[in-house]
């Protein structure tokens, strides 16, 4: 290899620190790459460069884009190959593959396409039926039966944040079908199961759905609760319905299919049936601020799960008389 300034042959490899610009942004890299011993100058090394840059993009990736891994992860949940994938955002199957490999920065409008998806993944029906030309007959069909892999999506690893249990979707959907048996404001309705799941921890030392929940702003609510309420109503099992009431819209859920309770135990229904009941005659404003006294929600950071050891301070639901 030669130097392109004093075509000296004398090189060497060390570390480099090294700006690129990417869309507008300085990533800093550092590399090996090749240098002059003469002049002291970079020499062109094809694989030496293109590492460099390789490193670059997925740096960018990493904190401005997406990485390449998370695209294969979502393609995989959906059950897509990585032709029908590229054909759902837009693009080529080549450039599909190198955005799965991290050797490119996605295209803003792809980017946001797969940021949309990975947030909402009942969304690509939404896309898929705005873009139904670009489909074969086939292709429509296996896109049709695409769902997400709810489950592989939730963090499963046990800890005091679902309560020593991995995360159950068949417990979670059947616990929602009873509590939205009759009507139910989904404000209601989360703050619900936050209290048979942290209560179930409290008598058994294990909550009953494996749920995390995270401290929002009208109190505790599941992990990627939209996206789970999305799933069980694009199964058809639950209604969705928007109210008005002045300003304040409000989402209602009620349940089209019968829940499976033999999933439960004789307790856990108990348990069930006592929060359910405890809470009938509360509005969503009064759940709202019944739980904002709980210790949970009061020592907890906004936005962050919130420990199951919580439990021990929320009052014995068991021993309550239903409210009049």
């Amino acid at each position: 290899m030669k130097c392109s300034f004093c075509n000296s042959v004398d090189t060497e490899v060390k570390m480099h620190h090294q700006v690129f610009e990417i869309k507008n942004q300085e990533i800093l890299v550092d590399s090996s790459r090749r240098f002059c011993k003469n002049c002291h100058q970079l020499v062109y090394d094809e694989i030496l460069d293109q590492e460099a840059s390789l490193k670059a993009i997925e740096e960018y990736n990493k904190k401005f884009g997406i990485m390449g891994e998370q695209i294969v992860s979502l393609r995989h949940n959906l059950g897509l190959s990585q032709e029908l994938f590229a054909k759902v955002i837009g693009c080529a199957k080549k450039t599909l593959i190198s955005y799965e490999k991290n050797q490119s920065v996605p295209n803003d409008i792809y980017l946001i396409l797969i940021k949309t998806i990975l947030q909402d993944p009942n969304s690509i029906q939404t896309i898929i039926s705005a873009n139904q030309e670009r489909f074969t007959t086939s292709e429509l069909e296996k896109l049709k039966r695409s769902a997400p892999n709810i489950e592989s999506m939730i963090d499963k690893k046990v800890s005091i944040f679902n309560g020593y249990l991995s995360f159950q979707f068949e417990k979670f959907k059947n616990l929602i079908l009873i509590l939205c048996k009759e009507k139910i404001n989904k404000t209601k309705l989360l703050k619900e199961c936050f209290y048979i799941d942290f209560l179930s921890y409290k008598y058994t030392g294990q909550s009953l759905t494996g749920t995390i929940y995270a401290k929002l702003p009208y109190g505790p609510v599941p992990e990627k609760f939209a996206m789970l309420l999305d799933c069980l109503y694009s199964q058809k099992v639950l209604t969705h319905d928007l109210t008005f009431k002045g300003d304040y819209e409000a989402d209602v859920y009620c349940s089209i299919q019968s829940a499976d309770t033999t999933i439960f135990t004789k307790e856990e229904l108990d348990l069930i049936d006592k929060v359910k009941a405890y809470f009938k005659e509360f509005t969503s404003s009064e759940i709202v601020n019944y739980v904002h006294q709980e210790k949970a929600f009061l020592d907890s950071e906004f936005c962050k799960a919130i420990r199951y050891d919580y439990a021990f301070d929320i009052s014995d639901f068991l021993e309550l008389e239903t409210r009049n």
